[in-house]
């Protein structure tokens, strides 16, 4: 399994006016002057070195899907190069198996069930707001002086305008990868998505000048890039790729012919599209001299979808339950508190700052991106904003030994898990009620210890209820809505039990 794993300055003037030079306490390797930046404190020797950084964060793509990760579904070479040419996170996490609750945990840097973000009913007009004083990351980076936008999937309260200079493509909770007639998107820049009973699983789109979703959001990202090659920017690049609907380009179904069944054609086409894109910008990265001023990070938002019958529109010919994608040697998927849906490909890389082709064996949560951007920009967290994230630079550069964190968490209603060390418990609703597994032994959690550890099971029981007793409940009890975590997944009880007796 060990070796399955293995496969596994910019140079900126500008004006700040006045300037007021102050002196700074111990940064993280030593006394270094700062000025003073829209209340914000930023190194000197950081202004001319910031980097840009585009966070690369796509939707259910799972952890054995790219290259890198043992994925052989589809060739994932920018993926793979992004890991080649920096640090590969072998245990990297989400903060939820699911969309809306992964991302405000990202883009917050704290356990989203601080601001009742619990599953996706939480998200909606009226329910879960992250408070005023919390800033958000690109209002942190903003703060330091760099230009933000983003490019797609956003799934937070309020609009993404609120919190960034420039917004491209604009989508919640799915979009339609093939243009209406009117050339418009459903799902996209505030036109309505297409009910369920109309999503269509299919190849497209059927014009040579309509332009598949995926390429829109590629393109859009490469001119962001281009037109702020002359300052600091962060750019957030959500794919909503290969999120459901399953549909991908005609070119891709003549390239991928031999995979069978078609879902898993669909997917592999759809997570073609998103490494071409990524190639794209990678390019305009060198062809602009930004290649090396630029910290890129690649995450997924949780594992891979389990799709069937459910799904409007599926053909009866395909198989009534097909896993969209791989979680490796991992169990469980999307919306689970197994391994497989919460842990992700999660990659970094800044050329001359971050050694190359690193592989990093410490858990890390994706709301250590929040803090990490923030010291790679010379500033600081913002004041009266609750970061649960870690700094993770002085992990990677080795001036800090260690593990990053103690212990993790994860909870949506009656459901959650801990993890610290190697060892992981999960709390379900019904039984088994507890489960405890190793993971470096065991980490297609296979064997539950619970009853062989008792001691540690009460351990880790205690920490994780110590932690649950200090949030709020989910918000959408303040408006009448009861759709449980527990109820979205009881309909995958049937699916897990089928798999693992092998029937489709």
């Amino acid at each position: 399994m060990l070796d399955w794993l293995l496969k596994l300055e910019h140079m900126e003037s500008f004006w700040l006016l006045p300037i007021k030079v102050i002196i700074f306490g111990m940064f993280t390797l030593g006394l270094t002057a700062c000025v003073e930046v829209a209340g914000q404190s930023v190194s000197e020797t950081s202004l001319g070195s910031r980097p840009n950084i585009i966070l690369i964060f796509v939707d259910d793509l799972g952890y054995g899907d790219p290259g890198c990760y043992g994925g052989t579904l589809v060739p994932t070479p920018n993926m793979d190069s992004l890991a080649r040419e920096g640090v590969q996170f072998t245990d990297g996490y989400v903060t939820a198996p699911l969309c809306a609750p992964s991302r405000s945990g990202l883009l917050s840097g704290a356990y989203q069930q601080r601001f009742g973000m619990q599953w996706n009913p939480d998200l909606g007009e009226g329910r879960y707001a992250v408070p005023d004083g919390h800033k958000l990351m690109p209002q942190a980076l903003a703060e330091a002086g760099y230009t933000t936008g983003i490019v797609g999937k956003w799934n937070m309260p309020h609009k993404a305008a609120d919190f960034f200079d420039e917004v491209s493509d604009e989508m919640h909770f799915v979009g339609n990868y093939f243009p209406e007639a009117d050339g418009r998107y459903a799902g996209v820049d505030g036109v309505t998505p297409l009910p369920y009973a109309e999503w269509q699983h299919d190849w497209g789109p059927d014009l040579p000048s309509d332009e598949y979703l995926t390429d829109r959001l590629s393109r859009h990202a490469v001119d962001f890039v281009r037109r702020h090659r002359d300052k600091p920017f962060f750019l957030y690049l959500a794919y909503n790729a290969p999120h459901s609907p399953f549909q991908a380009k005609h070119e891709h179904n003549k390239q991928f012919k031999e995979i069978n069944p078609e879902p898993l054609r669909l997917y592999a086409g759809m997570v073609a599209a998103i490494d071409e894109g990524m190639g794209q910008i990678l390019k305009a990265l060198r062809d602009e001299g930004l290649d090396e001023r630029t910290l890129i990070a690649f995450v997924s938002d949780n594992g891979p979808d389990w799709a069937d019958a459910r799904y409007a529109n599926w053909s009866e010919e395909w198989p009534n339950g097909i896993l969209m994608g791989s979680a490796g040697p991992l169990a469980g998927n999307k919306a689970m508190f197994l391994e497989g849906g919460l842990r992700v490909p999660f990659i970094l890389r800044w050329p001359g700052k971050i050694q190359a082709g690193q592989v990093y064996r410490e858990p890390v949560m994706s709301f250590d991106l929040y803090p990490t951007f923030c010291a790679a920009a010379g500033t600081t967290v913002p004041p009266h904003t609750t970061c649960d994230g870690v700094d993770l630079l002085p992990y990677l550069d080795g001036s800090r030994l260690g593990s990053p964190h103690e212990i993790l968490f994860w909870k949506a209603d009656g459901m959650g898990a801990v993890r610290k060390g190697d060892w992981k418990l999960i709390v379900n609703p019904t039984e088994p009620l507890r489960q405890l597994f190793n993971l470096k032994e065991d980490i297609g959690e296979t064997r539950d210890m619970a009853k062989e550890k008792p001691e540690l099971l009460a351990s880790l029981l205690a920490a994780y209820t110590k932690w649950t007793d200090t949030l709020p409940p989910p918000a959408r009890q303040k408006v009448g809505i009861f759709l449980s975590a527990e109820e979205d997944i009881a309909n995958r009880k049937k699916e897990v039990e089928l798999k693992k007796r092998g029937q489709p």
